[in-house]
């Protein structure tokens, strides 16, 4: 962090349009009033704050994501939070008690971050519904009204959401679809690598958007067969883009407008109507051919056409997922360990130091430490920062005038909405928001909002103390991971290669395409997240980032050709087993030797395929085509050995 002070502060305060949430933070807001608005409505003003504050928590499960996936966290959020909030009541009074509960939530809230961003999300939530019931220091029926009302507000905002679907059907489905067709529109006018691999990260977000396993009907089924179409519309933009035939580049700008019009409001369009000129103009046969297909890909995506999309891949099971990470091994298990440990921590220290509103040092230790020292970091500046500005503006609120009931009901709508729109563009941003709103609630509810404020700065601290410390006595080294990771991405790639190669000689080995290709772009993404927590490290435990890089590079040019060598499999080209077997062999003994380098940290010079790549007959066509991707596949293997072996230049004096 110290190294570059800038870059980090560039990152805090950087507002990353693409998340913030608009449409969802206007249903979410709507949801947290309701309860205030009822409550002032019928002089029950306590109960509204506590069931507003059961929506609020629930309100962040709407954020990001398709409807089935929102309103399945939504109602999982409801359903937690509602639990956290009776065992949080009951143990409330006893310090011990809510220690070791607390602290055991802690734990199953960080082991969920191995089942992905939302099961993440509902343990953290429902953490923060345990903390704030265990804050009001109830007792026998009491426990139970407040842990309704918490309930209460989370189906109100649930149902909300609901209710709210039918004005936007689809809006964040449709929007990952448009992004993904951008994105091959984008590369068809500029065919790099890096274009390329966006386009593939657009498609799984859109996969996981619309639903992998979506019923084929309706207009979620219409949307779920635009991205497969998706799909075979890269695997031919590749092909094209890389055989370099007089007249591609015209075509490719032409199918770069017409996907920009995908779908259109008509099977023809104009820019539909130009790619298929463009297309039949190519002199060269096969790209001529090529695309031709290509054209009758975008036709069909714009048609709505329901054309060859496979079936999807079967889910990890949740129990045996994180039965898999009960080691000190995984990364998990040490980030549950670690929040565990320093919620514990921050529990005992406000419930010992009288710091009033303590509450929020352990919420700050729940919002700010994650399993990477990036992130970790980010946030706690996030949380400072906009802590401190925060208050600042609150502050003169709260003083300069005095708004009535009324006015701070639709003040606390307004800034609700306001945090759940920018909670995953700016976490800065939403921390200054956050506060402003405690500062309203505060006063709406007969407190001071002028001791909340003070109290917050304080806990602010003390909570951002407690999480950095945390990482700093136990931190998680990324790099034995991102070995792993890089090493899983290799392997991944170089078996997808050899499924394409064997597909040629075997029409049964096809059936094998579509499973390893997206085992190598889930690799993918793992090894450049787990990449980029590795070089966001301190400068002592940040490993060297040229051999990293390389690895990152090297496979994605792989993936290049691999793109093109599929496209021929897919268009019925064929090859002998006796000429293509002994290239897979060796080529499949690279990848694995390599594999192997990188998980043990320790380089082994691999065998290349130099001898069986210029073995490969360029006479016959199918040969050609293989033969010219596979120098390319060595060139990019040679390298990443040539970075590997090379030692880092030394620091100009």
């Amino acid at each position: 962090m110290a190294a570059h002070p800038g870059r980090r502060l560039r990152e805090v305060t950087r507002l990353d349009r693409s998340r913030v949430a608009v449409a969802a933070s206007a249903s979410s807001a709507i949801g947290y009033a309701i309860p205030l608005v009822v409550g002032l409505a019928t002089g029950q003003l306590a109960d509204g704050v506590a069931a507003s504050a059961g929506a609020l928590i629930v309100g962040f499960a709407n954020l990001d994501g398709g409807y089935r996936v929102r309103v399945a966290t939504l109602l999982a959020t409801t359903l937690a939070g509602g639990v956290a909030a009776l065992v949080g009541g009951f143990t409330g009074p006893s310090v011990l008690a809510t220690v070791v509960v607390l602290g055991a939530w802690g734990f199953a809230s960080g082991l969920l971050v191995s089942l992905g961003s939302r099961a993440a999300l509902v343990g953290m939530l429902s953490t923060w519904a345990l903390l704030l019931a265990g804050d009001l220091n109830l007792r026998g029926q009491a426990v139970l009204h407040e842990a309704w009302l918490i309930t209460a507000g989370g189906l109100v905002q649930t149902m909300v959401a609901l209710v709210a679907w039918p004005l936007r059907p689809f809006a964040a489905e449709r929007r990952a679809v448009g992004d993904a067709y951008r994105a091959l529109a984008a590369y068809a006018r500029a065919p790099t690598t890096a274009a390329l691999q966006s386009t593939a990260a657009a498609l799984a977000a859109a996969t996981e958007t619309v639903g992998a396993n979506s019923a084929q009907t309706g207009e979620r089924g219409a949307l779920r067969t635009l991205v497969e179409q998706g799909e075979w519309v890269r695997l031919e933009l590749a092909a094209l883009a890389r055989s370099h035939v007089s007249g591609v580049d015209a075509t490719l700008r032409a199918a770069a407008n017409a996907l920009d019009n995908v779908p259109p409001r008509r099977e023809s369009t104009p820019s539909l109507e130009a790619l298929n000129r463009s297309a039949q103009r190519i002199d060269e046969p096969v790209a001529r051919q090529r695309a031709a297909r290509l054209t009758a890909w975008i036709a069909a995506a714009g048609a709505h056409s329901r054309v060859g999309a496979p079936g999807a891949e079967a889910p990890r099971h949740p129990v045996r997922a994180l039965r898999g990470e009960l080691t000190l091994r995984s990364s998990a298990f040490r980030h549950a360990m670690r929040l565990s440990i320093a919620l514990m921590v921050a529990v005992t220290a406000y419930r010992s130091l009288s710091l009033g509103s303590g509450y929020w040092v352990p919420l700050t230790v729940l919002f700010v430490l994650k399993p990477d020292y990036g992130t970790t970091i980010a946030r706690g500046i996030g949380r400072t920062i906009g802590t401190m500005v925060g208050v600042t503006i609150a502050w003169t609120i709260v003083t300069l005038f005095s708004p009535s009931d009324a006015a701070i009901v639709i003040l606390l709508a307004l800034l609700a909405g306001a945090a759940y729109a920018v909670y995953l563009a700016n976490y800065a941003l939403f921390s200054v928001v956050l506060v402003v709103l405690v500062a309203l609630l505060v006063e709406f509810s007969g407190g001071s909002p002028i001791g909340a404020l003070i109290d917050r700065l304080v806990d602010t601290a003390v909570g951002a103390a407690i999480a950095l410390g945390a990482f700093t006595l136990w931190p998680t080294r990324e790099t034995p991971d991102t070995q792993k990771r890089l090493a899983a991405f290799v392997t991944a790639q170089g078996r997808w290669l050899a499924a394409i190669l064997n597909a040629y000689s075997d029409d049964s080995d096809r059936r094998l395409l579509r499973p390893t290709r997206l085992a190598a772009r889930r690799a993918r993404v793992e090894a450049w997240d787990s990449v980029r927590r590795a070089l966001a490290e301190p400068p002592r435990r940040r490993p060297d980032a040229r051999p990293l890089r390389a690895v990152l590079t090297a496979m994605d040019d792989v993936s290049e050709s691999a793109l093109v060598l599929a496209a021929a499999v897919h268009d019925g080209a064929r090859a002998p087993r006796e000429e293509l077997g002994p290239y897979v062999t060796a080529l499949s003994g690279s990848f694995d030797e390599i594999a192997a380098s990188i998980r043990d940290g320790t380089w082994t010079r691999p065998a290349l395929p130099r001898n069986e790549t210029l073995a490969l007959n360029g006479h016959d066509p199918t040969l050609a085509t293989v033969a010219a991707e596979a120098m390319s596949v060595l060139g990019s293997l040679e390298r990443l050995e040539r970075t590997w072996r090379e030692p880092e230049p030394a620091d100009p004096q």
